[in-house]
């Protein structure tokens, strides 16, 4: 099994989005065991898997409500890469929450196993969100 490096960008994001109350070292904890379950179910280095589903599950666009002329009007609105990263982190973190599993490490591998198979709500709340910026894309700005 490959071992994944000790200062990884992805991974020191993740664990800081599992952070809660300061105990960084339990969310890293929890990181690391997430990616043994992942090599337990897949018998591949992990790391690949791990960041193919995040780059999945990643939406590129946003919707934002404004007011125009009295009434609300939805915007699409383009993400950066750090956007796009921290919303498919926290779509798959929401969606790991319905998975069936004892504890969160079991349950986020399993969803990050799910995302990179193509069935997980994850990515049907990204297309949902495409498809919402497709309809609306006639109020977006134009520079």
């Amino acid at each position: 099994m490959l071992i994944p490096p000790a200062s990884d960008p992805l991974l020191h994001f993740l664990a800081s989005s599992l952070q809660n109350h300061g105990k960084r070292a339990k969310a890293e904890r929890i990181v690391s065991r997430t990616l043994l379950y992942i090599h337990a179910l897949t018998r591949a280095p992990p790391l690949p898997i791990l960041r193919h589903a995040f780059i999945t599950a990643s939406p590129a666009v946003k919707c934002i409500s404004h007011k125009r002329s009295g009434k609300n009007v939805v915007r699409p609105a383009a993400l950066t890469e750090k956007q796009r990263i921290r919303a498919g982190v926290h779509a798959v973190l929401a969606a790991s929450k319905n998975k069936s599993g004892k504890t969160l490490e079991e349950r986020l591998a399993r969803e990050i196993i799910a995302v990179v198979n193509g069935d997980s709500k994850a990515l049907t709340d990204k297309e949902l969100a495409h498809k919402q910026a497709m309809v609306n894309r006639g109020n977006a700005l134009v520079r």
